[in-house]
């Protein structure tokens, strides 16, 4: 795949004002409740992005990756360095995640584990409600993800949040067949490219 593919779901896993969390992440048992008197509700939103490969750095294991939501520079184990090469293609699972103590939120174990893995501080820069659009700030770069009313609604530019990304090679989807499932998920991602356009 020579050309960038735009973004490929979006689903907010969880939204509520109690900060319980679902299947994807669950809090450490014992950790207290203390909260303000009119807490920000709590919510974890995942968002697929197909992203390529622009460069490897081997001496500083840095690799740069190109999405249709923006650039990401990241640090990468040296597994992932030997594998990933100018021009791959790669999966990046973005998890925008808003809890009051997200270092607490145990991660999945996946099986075989992804190429890399990081949790980053982000902060909002600016909000598109009309199109339920968020572009954040990270230390690896901005990043524009698509975001539900109900949870869009609860934010403000510099709201603090937690960015996961989580890159994986690209599945052969072409072997497999096609469900219902994944055509709703090419006409959103036609949606999406329509929205943000295409990265130069």
């Amino acid at each position: 795949m020579s050309r960038l593919v735009c973004s490929t779901s979006l689903v907010l896993l969880v939204l509520s004002d109690a900060g319980a969390i679902g299947a994807f992440d669950r809090p450490v048992s014992g950790a207290r409740a203390s909260s303000p008197r009119v807490a920000p509700p709590f919510f974890i939103v995942r968002q697929h992005l197909l992203a390529t490969v622009s460069e490897v750095d081997r001496t500083t294991h840095v690799v740069r990756l190109k999405t249709d939501a923006g650039r990401l520079t990241l640090h990468a184990p040296s597994a992932a360095i030997e594998t990933l090469g100018k021009g791959d293609s790669v999966v990046v699972d973005v998890t925008l995640i808003r809890h009051v103590d997200p270092a607490r939120l145990t991660r999945r174990q996946e099986d075989p584990p992804p190429l890399l893995t990081q949790r980053l501080p982000a902060s909002v820069a600016g909000i598109q409600r009309a199109v339920e659009a968020v572009a954040l700030n990270t230390p690896a770069g901005r990043l524009t993800v698509g975001v539900p009313a109900d949870a869009i609604a609860s934010l403000h530019t510099g709201d603090a949040l937690s960015l996961e990304l989580v890159v994986r090679p690209e599945p052969q989807v072409a072997a497999l067949p096609a469900t219902g499932a994944a055509r709703r998920d090419s006409g959103l991602a036609g949606l999406l490219l329509f929205i943000f356009g295409r990265s130069k």
